[in-house]
């Protein structure tokens, strides 16, 4: 009979020996290996556990001479020699605490670790291995006659992750698969008779246990590559019982001053003590996993000195990268005194009640752009503030007004701000932060940064940026492990106890490689196992102390304590697990079920230090008291279970948080997608993208449209909704486009378009035919007396007008030339509306001004453009007022018109930053800062250049940042402060060398700085680099104005060198070179006219060495008369020296130039150079006069 006639349980055979349960169809104990009498029909034959993923480890061993024994003896014979010795193998594996899996033949399979884990599972097994194989061994003298040969084992044992299902102890399994079990059944079969063979995996746990010789790594079947194999080779180290008896109940708590972090503490407190005194600083706090990185940072808080600053504190979370700005509204929140389970309303209130103690009058300017970051939603005078501003401009004014805040809240107290577990933020709170670090330099700020190492997204990112930028401001904290003394301090208290062992302290000490989590964490488990007992509010040792078994990695130790926790216990933390390091009460009790009393197995979690409480206002939330012990738990749930407890977390954030779904947006398309709900996935997927762009977390839309996108294909392939795709790509393309991925953008961009119909022809004649159609549409329009559109645009038609146009400026950066086709092509679909009705349709009107400017295609049509837009322009529209002023500026000083140009207005430019308009602001005050620079008015450029990097500072725009270095190169260059300029232009290239234009740029005003240092060498490199990496002859005339020249100005150097030396192959090479690059140079000149002076002085200086005079008097004569005329101070003074020098050689034949001579000449440039201070041309007309 196996089963209970009364309630169906199947039943057990109980051993009169020793009392263990075996199934009722064997005849012989599988623990003692007596022979079996009745059946015990009060024990149920399946015990009640989970399937779950579990390290276990697999023991494999046959007998070697099975066969030699069935062919010689009885069968009988044969059955009572193999239970005999399966009866002693039964023996052995109980003693170790293991799990008979099954016997086959001649061969046993065992499992250490299921149903109960051990620290030192792997140790184990190959004791238990061991001891097989003796017992074997001596044996095999009583048989070795009757078979013919010796007895022996040989055994494979293989540690790693398994799926375990129920136990049928009827069946004799463990319902127990894997890849590890496959592996150990490979190893057994590789070994000899004798030998026992481990894999990698159990070597790494136990190879400082026993001695293993390295075998040749050997290709087994199921494996593509060779695995490790190691020998055992010592079997006669001694051994003792190991015993796992869990212990319930409180007292539990262990606790410890800090130790080993002196040092560590005493800088933290030092960088507290400056900020107090007006010094800020960026500190980063770096360590792996549990060394103790909150535990320093708990120690500073409770610190005297920090009782003079405002601490604020953030946190980022494992699942976090996707979450937009999450550590950055968990300090504003805690800033703000806002709970975890507030109300929406009630955290609007609070937020505004904060912001307004820091900014009274500023109240409505500021508080709409904070309570943007954190997702709230505006209403009023506030949602009109953020009216219309979106995508770059928006993430611009938050960065601002966070920085405010910042700097306001500091010079009421000074601040202190810890963002923790920052290898888990995503990209944008990175982004604002890394700008935020700034203030440290200039305010009572410090910034302390939490992060474990080897995140190169985030911490590596921070660390990089800081090094680079902040070097000045930075401290680095990098936190090592305890060392061997530090060690036994933490031990001795945390237990408080003379009598621990000596070795088993020092057993910790090895095991745990000093890490203080891992140190508590061990002890944690002695309490558990009752090896360490409470006692009078203190601890003692019992005689377990001497079995106790310290675990070979913190992953084992924590999987260990949680095994040994109550079933229902044990499940109720894993499903808190799934929930997040973080888990509300009510999310929990919701999620759970058929487990009684969660509020008596919290409590007890808490006593073993597992979690801890964090009480809000209105909600009771814990938390994993580190994340380890979370991640632990969650990878030991099968995926299966996985997947069901995520839909269930989600559904029930759903019904929970109905009110406040927009704050989980993120969460719940994390949860969906682990659930594998792809329909509601994809929903909050969109949803979060959505609320990422409004809040400007351009980073984390990027991921969740992308994230969307593929969800959605796969799950409908072909039969996908085409406008779905596109609605898809279009969010991706802003997105894109916002962070700057130009390129990228532009893919997106021409998919969208080409869906919508308003693609560009892929067919090369097709393309050039609608390219000149719509430029000669586009100059009907202007010349020909037209009537304006009056149709109105629909939505679609605004839409493809918005992303044509965001495509166009993208092209600037990527292909100018094509930019300017898209361009014309807009605006041809722009003509057919009226233009106060299309978005921004003004504006874009007035761009292609700039457009015709830039490209250096047609000044008249760029002149006609202003003309006939000009109109349009509301006088009450500062965005439309400073459009039309900077491409009419881009005009004038591009044409050579710099007496129509008025003076900037820093009253536009601030109305305009005020909306987020910076990249027009920008450039308006660059074309003004060059034009002051080569009018020598050195003061006015450096005033604009300081403005400019206040935009950058403020705004963190990139392009600020480049206009800057662009203004300050050229500033530095004419000014002939040469050691300085090329330092400039060797940093601004390290950091723009992806960037044609720039590259450019930098490298030709780099080549003409080693010119003037004497350095043609240097120069030459330069200007191949330039030639090689980014030049091309359809780039517009300001990409490629400083190399043309500064090849020309080579050119002509080499060339008079040559001359004086005579060298006649050298001189034929740079007469004909110098007669391109002087061409090149003059027709670039006459498209951007801040050259044109120094070409044409450069032309004299051509004609002139090589002997035609009269010719360069003309040029010469031309560069003064156009350095007048655009008031271009610096290049007059420098041609008139010039004249003055090559008047004055010996082989002149020109006494005079224009009725001057040359000393008239060198005095007018001498007065000029003194009236701008231009030291080193000074110094050069001083050299000339003492040499002459």
């Amino acid at each position: 009979m196996n089963f209970c006639p009364e309630c169906g349980a199947r039943l057990l055979r109980v051993c009169s020996s020793c009392r263990a349960r075996t199934p009722v169809h064997e005849s012989i104990c599988g623990k003692c290996g007596d022979r079996l009498g009745a059946v015990d029909g009060s024990v149920k034959l399946t015990e009640d556990i989970n399937s779950e993923r579990k390290h276990v480890t697999v023991l494999f061993s046959d007998v070697s001479g099975y066969t030699a024994m069935t062919e010689r003896l009885d069968p009988e014979e044969v059955k009572e020699i193999m239970s005999r010795i399966f009866g002693d193998i039964a023996q052995i594996i109980a003693r170790y605490e293991g799990f008979i899996e099954r016997f086959v033949g001649d061969a046993v399979m065992a499992i250490f670790g299921v149903p109960k884990v051990h620290e030192d599972d792997p140790v184990r097994a190959i004791r238990a291995a061991k001891d097989i194989h003796e017992t074997v061994a001596a044996l095999s003298p009583r048989y070795e006659d009757r078979i013919g040969q010796p007895l022996a084992v040989h055994s494979g044992i293989n540690s790693g992750l398994v799926v375990t299902g129920e136990v049928n102890l009827e069946k004799g399994t463990h319902g127990i698969t894997g890849e590890t079990i496959n592996v150990a059944a490979r190893l057994q079969s590789l070994a000899k008779a004798g030998e026992i063979l481990v894999g990698q995996d159990t070597y790494r746990q136990a190879w400082n246990q026993f001695t293993f010789h390295r075998m040749k790594p050997t290709k087994i079947k199921g494996k593509a590559e060779p695995i490790s194999i190691y020998k055992f080779t010592d079997p006669d180290k001694p051994f003792e019982d190991y015993f796992d008896r869990s212990r319930l109940g409180g007292e539990r708590r262990i606790h410890s001053v800090i130790v080993g972090r002196k040092h560590e503490l005493a800088r933290l407190e030092l960088q507290v003590m400056k900020v107090t005194n007006g010094l800020g600083s960026i500190v980063n706090i770096i360590g792996e996993a549990g060394v103790g990185k909150s535990r320093l940072v708990a120690e500073l808080k409770d610190r005297e000195v920090m009782e003079h600053v405002t601490l604020l504190e953030g946190r980022a979370i494992s699942i976090g990268r996707n979450l937009s700005f999450h550590p950055l509204i968990d300090i504003l929140k805690h800033w703000a005194r806002i709970g975890k389970s507030e109300s929406e309303a009630s955290a609007f209130n609070k937020l505004e009640s904060a912001v307004r103690n820091v900014f009274d009058e500023q109240l409505s300017e500021v508080f709409p752009f904070i309570a943007t970051l954190m997702g709230m939603t505006l209403y009023g005078k506030y949602a009109e503030r953020v009216k219309g501003i979106e995508g770059e401009a928006l993430e611009k004014l938050i960065l601002k007004n966070m920085r405010e805040l910042f700097i306001k809240s500091s010079e009421m107290a000074p601040l202190v701000i810890v963002s923790e577990d920052l290898q888990w933020a995503d990209t944008s709170s990175i982004e604002l932060l890394e700008l935020l670090f700034r203030l440290a330099e200039t305010h009572r700020i410090l910034f302390i940064n939490v992060f474990r190492p080897d995140h190169p997204e985030t911490g590596d990112r921070i660390t990089h940026t800081i090094r680079e930028s902040l070097s000045g401001s930075y401290v680095e904290v990098l936190l090592q492990p305890l060392n061997g003394q530090m060690s036994l301090e933490l031990i001795n208290n945390v237990l408080n106890i003379g009598e621990l062992p000596h070795e088993v302290r020092n057993k910790i000490v090895e095991r745990t490689g000093g890490n203080p989590f891992f140190i508590e964490e061990v002890v944690r488990s002695f309490i558990d196992e009752g090896a360490v007992v409470p006692k009078n509010g203190s601890f003692t040792v019992t005689g377990m102390i001497d079995t106790v078994v310290i675990p070979q990695s913190v992953f084992d130790v924590l999987m260990a304590r949680i095994d040994r926790l109550e079933r229902q216990t044990r499940n109720l933390i894993k499903v808190a697990a799934v929930i997040g390091r973080n888990f509300f009460y009510r999310i929990l009790d919701d999620v759970v079920e058929s487990i009684e009393d969660i509020d008596t197995r919290l409590v007890h979690l808490k006593e073993i230090q597992l979690i801890e409480e964090r009480k809000g206002p209105r909600e009771i939330k814990y938390q994993f008291k580190h994340a380890l012990t979370q991640e632990v738990a969650y990878e030991s749930l099968l995926h299966e279970k996985r997947r069901e407890l995520h839909l269930k977390v989600a559904d029930s954030i759903e019904n929970i948080f109905p009110e406040r779904l927009a704050e989980f947006y993120g969460m719940l398309a994390y949860h969906y997608g682990r659930a594998e709900d792809l329909e509601k996935t994809e929903y909050y997927l969109i949803k979060a993208g959505e609320e990422a762009l409004r809040t400007s977390a351009s980073s984390e839309a990027l991921n969740y449209y992308r994230e969307g996108l593929k969800l959605y294909l796969e799950k409908y392939g072909e039969a996908a909704d085409p406008e779905k795709v596109t609605a898809f790509k279009k969010n991706i393309a802003i997105a894109l486009f916002n962070k700057g991925k130009h390129e990228n953008a532009i893919t997106y961009f021409d998919s969208v378009l080409d869906h919508w119909g308003a693609g560009s022809p892929k067919n090369r004649f097709a393309l050039s035919f609608t390219q000149i159609y719509h430029l000669l549409s586009l100059i009907g329009h202007l010349y020909l007396p037209f009537k304006e559109a009056t149709k109105m645009p629909s939505e679609i038609d605004n839409e493809i007008i918005s992303l044509n146009y965001k495509k166009s400026m993208a092209l600037v950066h990527v292909d100018p030339k094509r930019c300017f086709t898209e361009f014309i092509s807009t605006l041809k679909r722009l003509n057919r509306f009226n233009i106060e009705k299309v978005e921004n349709g003004v504006g874009i009107r007035i761009s292609a001004s700039g457009l015709f400017s830039w490209s250096g295609m047609s000044f008249a049509l760029s002149k006609k453009i202003l003309e006939c837009n000009k109109s349009f322009v509301r006088k009450d529209d500062s965005k439309q007022i400073l459009y039309y002023d900077f491409f009419e500026l881009l005009y004038n000083a591009f044409k050579g018109n710099w007496s129509d140009i008025k003076d900037y207005s820093k009253d536009l430019v601030s109305q305009n930053l005020r909306v987020g308009e910076s990249w027009h602001a920008v450039n308006y005050l660059l074309v003004h800062g060059h034009v002051k620079t080569d009018r020598g008015d050195f003061e006015g450029a450096a005033a604009i250049i300081g403005q400019v990097d206040d935009i950058w500072k403020v705004y963190g725009n990139e392009n600020a940042l480049a206009a800057k270095q662009y203004l300050e190169l050229r500033l530095l260059v004419v000014r002939r402060k040469l050691l300085e300029a090329q330092k400039l232009a060797d940093d601004a290239f390290r950091r723009s060398e992806t960037y044609r234009p720039a590259v450019l740029y930098y490298l030709g005003y780099n080549a003409i700085v080693q010119i003037l240092l004497n350095n043609p060498t240097g120069a030459k490199a330069l200007l191949w680099q330039a030639k090689t990496t980014g030049y091309r002859k359809d780039l517009p005339p300001i990409y490629v104005s400083s190399y043309i020249v500064g090849q020309y100005f080579f050119d002509l150097t080499m060339l008079e060198r040559a001359l004086h030396a005579e060298h006649n192959e050298e001189i034929l090479k740079y007469r004909t070179r110098a007669r391109t690059s002087g061409k090149s140079a003059l027709k670039n000149a006459g498209k951007y006219a801040f050259n044109m002076t120094e070409v044409l002085k450069l032309k004299g200086l051509h004609h002139w060495v090589l002997g035609r005079q009269k010719k360069a008097a003309k040029f010469w004569s031309k560069s003064i008369n156009e350095a007048e005329r655009l008031g271009a101070r610096v290049e007059l003074a420098r041609t008139c020296a010039e004249i003055g020098r090559r008047l004055k050689e010996p082989d002149s034949r020109l006494s005079k130039l224009n009725g001057s001579t040359a000393d008239e000449y060198v005095e007018q440039a001498r007065c000029l150079f003194e009236e701008m201070d231009l030291r080193w041309d000074l110094n050069g007309l001083s050299r000339m006069v003492t040499s002459g």
